[in-house]
């Protein structure tokens, strides 16, 4: 059985602009590549303020914790100037993994999108 994760982006307005990941699915070892790609795809194409809606996220596994840790020091240097990652809306079993690892700690994390637009 493979894992899938779907990955809608989208620009907002928050204070500054904000490019938001839309994630459906597994984030897991086998998906993770997908969502740095994107990432690495957004911040080339100049966004530097990046916002993942976990909503649709069913399962993560700590695969997904890295490809955040990896995508949140790639844009401290991105050419653009140093960004923000922030999560918002975490799936139940997400905010567990989250929380039980510690990561809550590490990234900002908002209940709604309104909010975390506004934090930009």
């Amino acid at each position: 059985m493979s894992s899938t994760l779907r990955i809608a982006v989208m620009q907002e307005q928050g204070t500054a602009p904000v490019t938001v990941f839309q994630l459906n699915g597994s984030l897991d070892a086998s998906t993770k590549d997908t969502l740095e790609s994107k990432a690495e795809e957004a911040i080339g194409s100049g966004a530097n303020n990046l916002l993942f809606d976990l909503s649709g996220v069913d399962y993560m596994g700590s695969a997904g914790l890295r490809a955040f840790h990896a995508i949140s020091k790639r844009i401290a240097v991105a050419e653009t100037g140093p960004g923000k990652l922030k999560l918002v809306n975490p799936s139940d079993p997400v905010s567990r993994v989250l929380k039980t690892l510690g990561f809550d700690a590490f990234f900002e994390v908002h209940k709604d999108l309104d909010s975390a637009l506004k934090s930009f």
